[in-house]
């Protein structure tokens, strides 16, 4: 019998000084096949113009990982999404945390600047 594996997830949000609205966008999704799925997006600039970004690059992802979309594939999609939705004028930061509860493994997909 395998041990259980328990997730503890817990998001804040604090305000950018002088910004009304976070360009950052947290949602969680469950796998199709059992686990969990954290996809965070940083829209470029601030404010709601960020935020859209933000949103669509979340949906997308979300969508994708609903669909049973493996991470790596599922963040190059919503690159490319954003890229012809925008023109290639805009960016997003993507980080997508995924947790499966039958193997116990956790995948760590981003496409942001910093390691």
């Amino acid at each position: 019998m395998s041990p259980k594996l328990e997730i503890q997830i817990a998001v804040a949000k604090v305000n950018k000084y002088a910004t009304s609205e976070s360009g950052d966008t947290v949602e969680v999704v469950e796998r199709p096949r059992g686990g969990m799925s954290i996809v965070m997006a940083d829209g470029q600039r601030s404010g709601r113009s960020a935020k859209a970004i933000s949103n669509i690059v979340v949906r997308k992802a979300i969508a994708l990982l609903a669909e049973g979309v493996r991470d790596g594939a599922v963040a190059r999609a919503t690159h490319d999404y954003l890229h012809a939705q925008r023109g290639g004028k805009v960016s997003a930061e993507l980080n997508i945390v995924s947790v499966d509860l039958v193997t116990h493994t956790l995948v760590i997909s981003r496409n942001s600047r910093c390691p």
